[in-house]
């Protein structure tokens, strides 16, 4: 258990130190490719992810969980279990608009913590809320989209020829809160994307405590809607 709580306790802060970045322009001729490559991103309907996840400890060690993720993207619901590698179940949980949790062994029991994963989910998978507000290009040439909700949240979503690509999810005063970066293409029958999903995605939440998981992609298999 005390694994199990060191990470939880990595997986509560959320306080930024970047800035938002100005995006160069882009011929207006491309909007529309660079708005494709952006919606390619997220997987169409309902889909049913297996993932290893490693998360690290202190002492420079890492540890290990399972993690199964049903989404849909259309209705924006996730049911998610996490459970040791040996099969026992850690969280059952699921959202759909609010956070319920059907079992949850201590600390995985904190409402906290499940709308914490929930909120990872939704950046790693959905397209984000809000309105396209903006596209270009970074510095490095890869394309951009920008969102913003109607609380000021803003993400980038960059993209490049494949499934390499990188969200980064900024608060409301521009500071840097979260960013999911994905490569190590892997095709799967039914996605709309010919590229497939990356079978490989980190994620890194920047703050006070910050946390830094990595997702590697054993399963993905569509779902009948």
């Amino acid at each position: 258990m005390k694994i199990i709580t060191a990470w939880l306790l990595i997986l509560l802060g959320t306080v930024s130190c970047t800035g938002l970045p100005k995006l160069d322009p882009v011929n207006p001729s491309i909007i529309p490719e660079i708005h494709k490559k952006c919606s390619d991103v997220f997987p169409e309907g309902k889909w049913r992810f297996v993932h290893l996840i490693e998360f690290p400890m202190p002492g420079n060690k890492k540890s290990f969980v399972m993690g199964i993720t049903v989404i849909s993207q259309e209705e924006r619901k996730i049911a998610s279990v996490i459970m040791t590698i040996e099969g026992f179940v850690l969280l059952d949980a699921y959202y759909d608009q609010k956070v319920v949790i059907n079992r949850g062994i201590s600390p995985f029991d904190s409402i906290d913590f499940v709308r914490g994963m929930m909120d990872d989910i939704k950046l790693m998978f959905f397209k984000p809320e809000g309105s396209l507000i903006e596209s270009g290009m970074t510095g490095d040439g890869l394309h951009v989209c920008r969102y913003k909700n109607d609380a000021g949240r803003v993400v980038d979503v960059i993209t490049n020829n494949d499934c390499n690509w990188e969200m980064r999810k900024y608060n409301p005063n521009g500071t840097l809160r979260k960013t999911v970066r994905a490569d190590h293409c892997k095709k799967v029958a039914g996605s709309s994307n010919q590229n497939g999903f990356p079978g490989r995605i980190k994620l890194a939440s920047y703050g006070i405590n910050r946390y830094a998981l990595a997702f590697e992609l054993k399963e993905a298999k569509r779902l009948k809607d």
